[in-house]
């Protein structure tokens, strides 16, 4: 009778685990600490952990003989919000280089005037240098898109809500990757839309 038990409990945590491991979020604003359809933290959560998993198991990164150099390019934001849009490739670079396991290295574009006035003082002799290194090129850029289709009636709120990101090829511009993360949040109407 306890196997039969612990055959059950394994089976339920099972069926359980498996079937959300890669459900999209659909939920009502009740859920949420405001009442609203906006992006949350548990959206940007649950986006960066989806897109982060996907592309650790891309076969042009697992099969590279040495690990492919990714720059990252802004994130077009098409959702009636104002959002941070660079937040979610952030998120998703922590978790990559977490996880990856050295199978990818992140370029950093961010800082490239700093870089190149230290390269420059380093050459002329101003300030000392060890190796001099090539700067380094990408093979992919690693980019996205966030669109939202809003609805609203009498006092409730519909928006559907679409966070899809993409690796292109820096030499072909050939897409080698895209996914998506999609969730739609039903709540009361703001001010503003009625």
């Amino acid at each position: 009778m306890k196997r039969m038990s612990v055959f059950w409990v394994a089976v339920l945590s099972v069926a359980v685990f498996g079937c959300t491991a890669n459900t999209n979020r659909v939920s009502t604003a009740s859920d949420e600490p405001f009442s609203d359809t906006e992006t949350s933290s548990k959206d940007l959560n649950a986006v960066a952990q989806k897109m982060a998993r996907s592309l650790i198991g891309l076969h042009q990164i697992q099969a590279a003989k040495t690990p492919p150099r990714i720059a990252f390019s802004d994130v077009k934001n098409e959702t009636n919000e104002i959002i941070n849009k660079n937040l979610f490739i952030e998120k998703m670079r922590t978790l990559l280089l977490r996880n990856s396991q050295g199978k990818m290295i992140f370029l950093d574009r961010e800082i490239s005037k700093d870089v190149s006035n230290e390269r420059s003082a380093k050459r002329s002799g101003s300030l000392s240098s060890g190796k001099m290194k090539a700067r380094a090129g990408a093979d992919y850029f690693l980019t996205g898109k966030l669109s939202s289709i809003d609805k609203q009636s009498g006092g409730q709120r519909s928006t559907y809500t679409r966070y899809a990101f993409r690796l292109t090829d820096a030499e072909s511009t050939a897409i080698v990757w895209e996914d998506d993360y999609e969730v739609k949040k039903i709540g009361e109407a703001g001010l503003y839309d009625r």
